[in-house]
């Protein structure tokens, strides 16, 4: 008994049909050729008892409407759904060249209307062919009546001009006239002289159509990158090759009436070129505000902090968030100027990042750790972030607030003061004006005798007036070259470097092998940065060569130094390496920065 009646439940609950929304979709080619028969669908999932066409005046209806019915029923969960699907089919066939609209079809549905959207039908001339591998000839593959080729491939790019750092859009789309079955071999440009990365691109399973020049072409993106030049001038996209399959059908030698029924297809292989595009990359213009990094783009700036009053030597963290679009990649961190009084780490940076058509957008956080060390009040002055906005053609700055921090004393108690206790040991020397009781036999002196004109004093006296010359003498040097920033950076690139090193080794060991290649890389680039005294956004591998020879560095070492950095930008963007590829690259990194170490001062 109670077995039928689970069996009842649950025919009853799968025949029930959750009400969904009535809706009505149309659907037609985007272009069609004179002379051309074409398909006007319009589907219903929903039975309507009246069904109202649209305007059809610009085409001559050879056919329709003809309605058709279908049905599924699903199963998920042992819950059951059944959809319909009611289509009114039109065969249309255009009158005369040009683009037309045509209004929606209202379907009624008890007491409710329900209308599709328009749809706009672009009429060419072309050579009254349907596209896409409709000719029978073996010359299919070469040129259409109008001379244009049957199958070519191109990169198409959204601008030409741009500045250095500006990103620009490449798309490479594929034109066919002709039945393809897929694709053999596709070689990508190198992308010479910019930062790529790949846009997310689903796999191309069948093709759209599209005027081109008067001639309907089955069109298909391979794939879309964007791009951020890195130099100025000139810049080079190689061409895309492809080698197409290609369906072409083969007659019988015979002239029988039966070859057109029984008609073969062989596949051949067809190789096409893209021709080679110019980008014309402009410098930034001169007038760069001190602390500019290279960012280029639109953004904005954030910051907080999550304690404005803390005790002495606890972690105070300072956010900054850059938000916009842009090389966002590319951006480092902004130079806080903290108090004297606080301990500072590098900032933990935080990306998220989305690359799309209209460039890389999101956000890059900034995490700035910093722990007072004695009570007070501090301020952090207003953090500028400086950026170039290529709409605009010029530089913007952008300013946080500024931060004002109370510290108040710790655990251990500043003033100086002692720790009592009944033996000499437990004694703790904590202020400088509190000593051990000395217990030692006291040397007296008659009262009387001074030190005045012995050769004691006068030694005394002349060693603390060329300490004083000395301690003069560093002090200003030190100060000299903490002005001269580009010094700064010099003698601290090895520093800096090495500190790079050891986030690329933490990334090895834990075996994420495109963070540990973007790691290596950036301690590369970086070193090669602070220690030439070129701005990251200005850096190339020509320029890089170029500095290092004049700085009296081997070929041997620039050879290593270009061939470590192509290597590991070809690894990043490779399946992932093993543990030992990386340990070499690590090993070869941290030889060549000791060379060049040993060279460059």
């Amino acid at each position: 008994m109670k077995k039928n009646l689970s069996i009842l439940i649950l025919l009853f609950t799968g025949l029930m049909v959750h009400a969904e929304d009535v809706s009505l979709t149309a659907s037609a080619p985007k272009v069609v050729s004179m002379g051309e028969q074409f398909r006007l669908i319009f589907t219903l999932n929903k039975k309507a008892d009246q069904f109202l066409q649209p305007d059809l005046a610009d085409f001559s209806v050879l056919m329709g409407p003809s309605t058709s019915y279908s049905q599924s029923t699903s199963i998920v969960n042992g819950k059951m759904t059944r959809s319909v699907s009611y289509t009114y089919t039109y065969i249309l066939q255009p009158k005369k060249p040009g683009e037309f609209m045509i209004s929606p079809a209202v379907a009624k549905v008890g007491k409710k209307s329900y209308k599709s959207s328009p749809l706009k039908i672009e009429v060419v001339k072309g050579d009254q062919k349907a596209a896409a591998g409709n000719t029978r000839s073996s010359q299919g593959t070469s040129t259409t009546g109008s001379g244009q080729p049957n199958l070519f491939v191109k990169v198409l790019v959204n601008k030409k001009n741009l500045y250095v750092g500006e990103h620009l859009t490449a798309t490479i789309k594929i034109y066919s006239r002709v039945n393809l079955s897929g694709f053999d071999d596709v070689k990508f440009p190198t992308f010479d002289g910019f930062l790529k990365t790949d846009i997310e691109t689903p796999p191309l399973r069948s093709l759209e159509r599209e005027n081109v020049n008067g001639q309907i072409y089955g069109t298909g993106v391979i794939s879309r990158v964007v791009l951020f030049p890195q130099k100025s001038g000139t810049l080079v996209i190689d061409p895309v090759e492809i080698q197409c399959l290609v369906q072409q059908r083969s007659s019988r030698s015979s002239n029988s009436f039966f070859d057109d029924f029984f008609d073969s297809y062989q596949t051949i292989k067809k190789r096409i070129k893209s021709p080679a595009l110019k980008i014309n990359v402009k410098p930034l213009p001169a007038g760069k505000p001190m602390g500019f990094s290279g960012a280029v783009g639109s953004f904005t700036l954030t910051g907080s902090i999550d304690k404005t009053e803390v005790k002495a030597n606890e972690a105070v963290t300072l956010k900054l968030r850059v938000s916009g679009n842009g090389n966002l990649k590319l951006i480092s961190p902004p130079e806080v100027n903290f108090p004297l009084d606080f301990e500072t780490y590098d900032p933990k940076i935080n990306s998220n990042l989305k690359t799309t058509i209209n460039g890389t957008s999101g956000s890059k956080t900034f995490e700035y750790l910093m722990i007072p060390r004695v009570k007070g009040e501090f301020r952090i002055p207003p953090v500028a972030f400086h950026y170039f906005d290529p709409s605009s053609g010029s530089y913007k700055t952008l300013h946080t607030s500024e931060y004002l921090i109370k510290v108040l004393p710790g655990n251990e108690d500043e003033s100086g003061t002692v720790i009592t206790s009944t033996s000499k040991e437990g004694v703790k020397f904590i202020g400088k004006d509190i000593r051990y009781i000395k217990t030692s036999t006291v040397k007296l002196k008659k009262r009387g005798e001074s030190i005045w004109g012995t050769p004691w004093f006068f030694g005394v006296y002349i060693f603390s007036i060329l300490l004083f010359i000395a301690v003069y003498i560093l002090r200003r040097k030190k100060m000299k070259e903490e002005s001269n920033i580009e010094l700064l950076k010099n003698k601290k690139a090895n520093k800096f470097a090495k500190k790079r090193l050891k986030l690329a080794s933490a990334q090895m060991r834990a075996g994420n092998s495109s963070t540990f290649y973007q790691a290596v890389l950036k301690a590369l680039w970086g070193y090669l940065s602070d220690k030439l005294g070129i701005p990251l956004s200005g850096l190339s591998r020509d320029n890089v060569a170029q500095n290092l020879k004049e700085k009296g560095i081997d070929d041997e070492i620039i050879t290593g130094m270009i061939s470590l950095i192509d290597n590991c930008e070809f690894a990043q963007y490779a399946p992932s390496g093993s543990a030992g590829n990386m340990e070499d690259i690590y090993k070869q990194a941290v030889r060549i920065i000791t060379k060049m170490e040993n060279k460059v001062r």
